[in-house]
């Protein structure tokens, strides 16, 4: 950061807890984490869409899947920053496509992804296997 001249446009917090990184999330108009590898879990962008924050990704890796289930964003051309930029600069424009895919996250985050319907879709795979029931 320093070497490129940015160091007065970066500021280091430290570690935040909960609450912290639930207001950070909230906060944001839209949520990047461009990676340049096929990242196998995401979670980062589950916790920017279950407060309801849209994200731009790089369609690769486990983004596409995420993205098709929750609807809470976009997906781009990967390893291009012109793209990532032209799609994070689509939603801070758009107000209502950003607020409306922002919204569709939440709700299906917190549908589909919650602890109750990660352990009843758990628990319906178990099931198949064994004699199993609650």
């Amino acid at each position: 950061i320093q070497s490129w001249g940015l160091a007065d446009s970066f500021a280091y917090h430290g570690e935040v807890d909960r609450a912290q990184k639930i207001r950070f999330l909230s906060d944001l108009h839209v949520f990047s984490v461009p990676t340049t590898y096929a990242e196998p879990k995401g979670l980062s962008i589950l916790e920017s869409l279950a407060n309801g924050t849209p994200v731009v990704q790089p369609r690769h890796g486990t983004f596409p899947e995420m993205l098709e289930k929750t609807g809470g964003g976009l997906l781009v051309e990967p390893h291009s920053s012109e793209a990532l930029a032209k799609g994070i600069a689509w939603l801070l424009r758009d107000e209502k496509i950003r607020l409306k895919l922002g919204q569709i996250g939440k709700k299906s985050v917190h549908t589909y992804v919650s602890d109750d319907a990660t352990a009843t879709a758990a628990l319906a795979i178990y099931s198949q296997y064994a004699d199993v029931t609650v």
